[in-house]
């Protein structure tokens, strides 16, 4: 190759990679490509929130404010926050307590054989009502075929002492006999009426009659209309008058009792209006506390609380658990929210207002409560707009940002 040709060469070469740089090389722009609708790209989180800026036509966030949240009119909606305003309510204070259905022990029985003896029968069942004076046990017992021979004896000792007493008293009135038999006869008869009428108080204190005969056999009656609510006891058993053999309650009233913390007794007491929730039952049951417990436990600390309530049908059963809101007197509140506009962020109770472009955080003093709605002391102004069903939403929002700026 001679030297023109070279020269040639290499002019094309630098020509060549001129062309390809002016292909290659074009001006940066500060704007991205679009890649959504509108020509911005799509920041929105789970819950619909925009983390870059707010759509068009949003008024901006509450600028320089680290506990405000940005979200549209339709993203509120979107996430199922209702919007409340704060206003005057009246409010009854609930001081709500768990509580037990119990039969009323006042009219429970637990029935035993009044001696040792051997179950003879048992003609009810568990849950089978019954009516005063029906038969519910019968037992067979040696020791009440003795007590039912001494009471015997002691009848016909003082069948004799009578007949004896009258005889000397006629013998005596005809000057027949001398006062001081007269006097014998009298002091054995009222022995004699002293002895059988200990041997019948005995037998009647146990439940037993005297009967005609020296028998073994005690039947057992139910003492009032009730159900059976146990029977331990079984055919054929021996035992003793400790052991039950079955009991008895009227269940046409319940006890529902409630064990109450010392520090809350100063508010309630005997007379005061009570609901009563029963899982089972789908209304409250409207009472009164009838009983206060005078001395606390001494493992819990706590004093019973019990409302006494009728039971048309027996549809609460002892054993059902229940809960208690005793009610205290109807106050008015200037300023209350729905229980469901509170929340606590890093122990403090909250409110989420309403903003220009969507909510901030408020720091409140909360007072009594009625169990829907709330008195605010302070923080919080009446025809305050805020988040009432749905606030727990932007809490979840707020706690999410505040670990991510934690990372």
């Amino acid at each position: 190759m001679n030297k023109k040709q070279t020269i040639l060469v290499a002019l094309l070469c630098a020509a060549a990679a001129i062309l390809a740089g002016l292909m290659l090389w074009r001006p940066l722009s500060s704007s991205s490509t679009p890649t959504a609708a509108g020509g911005h790209e799509s920041h929105e989180d789970a819950h619909g929130h925009d983390d870059r800026h707010p759509e068009a036509g949003t008024p901006a966030a509450d600028a320089g404010e680290e506990d405000a949240i940005t979200m549209s009119a339709a993203q509120v909606k979107a996430n199922g926050i209702a919007v409340d305003s704060a206003r005057p309510a009246r409010i009854r204070e609930r001081l709500h307590v768990p509580a037990q259905v119990l039969a009323n022990a006042e009219r429970s029985v637990v029935l035993a054989a009044p001696a040792q003896g051997i179950v003879q029968a048992l003609p009810v069942a568990v849950g089978a009502g019954v009516r005063k004076g029906q038969v519910l046990a019968i037992v067979q017992s040696p020791a009440v075929a003795g007590w039912r021979a001494e009471a015997g004896v002691a009848r016909q000792r003082l069948a004799l002492a009578r007949t004896t007493w009258q005889r000397e008293k006629s013998l005596w009135e005809q000057g027949i006999s001398a006062r001081q038999d007269l006097d014998v006869a009298e002091a054995a008869l009222r022995e004699a009426e002293i002895g059988f009428d200990a041997a019948r108080q005995r037998l009647a204190a146990l439940g037993l009659d005297l009967g005609k005969g020296v028998s073994s056999s005690v039947t057992v009656r139910a003492p009032f209309d009730g159900v059976v609510i146990d029977k331990p006891a079984v055919a054929g058993q021996a035992l003793d008058d400790s052991k039950p053999l079955l009991t008895v309650a009227d269940l046409s009233q319940v006890w529902v009792e409630a064990a109450l913390p010392a520090d809350s007794l100063a508010q309630i007491g005997a007379g005061m209006p009570a609901r009563v929730s029963v899982g089972a039952q789908p209304n409250e049951i409207e009472g009164k506390v009838a009983f206060v417990g005078p001395v606390l436990g001494e493992a819990t600390r706590m004093a019973t609380v019990r409302i006494v309530l009728p039971n048309p049908g027996g549809r609460l059963r002892p054993g059902m658990l229940a809960s208690v809101d005793l009610m205290g007197q109807a106050l008015d509140a200037p300023v209350t929210v729905a229980n469901e506009a509170l929340q606590t962020i890093h122990e403090h109770k909250v409110v989420f207002v309403r903003s220009a472009g969507g909510f901030r955080v408020q720091d409140v003093v909360t007072g009594r409560s009625d169990g829907r709605r709330t008195e605010i002391v302070s923080g919080l102004a009446a025809g305050t707009a805020h988040a009432a069903a749905g606030s727990y939403v932007l809490k979840a929002d707020l706690g999410k940002r505040d670990a991510g700026h934690e990372d």
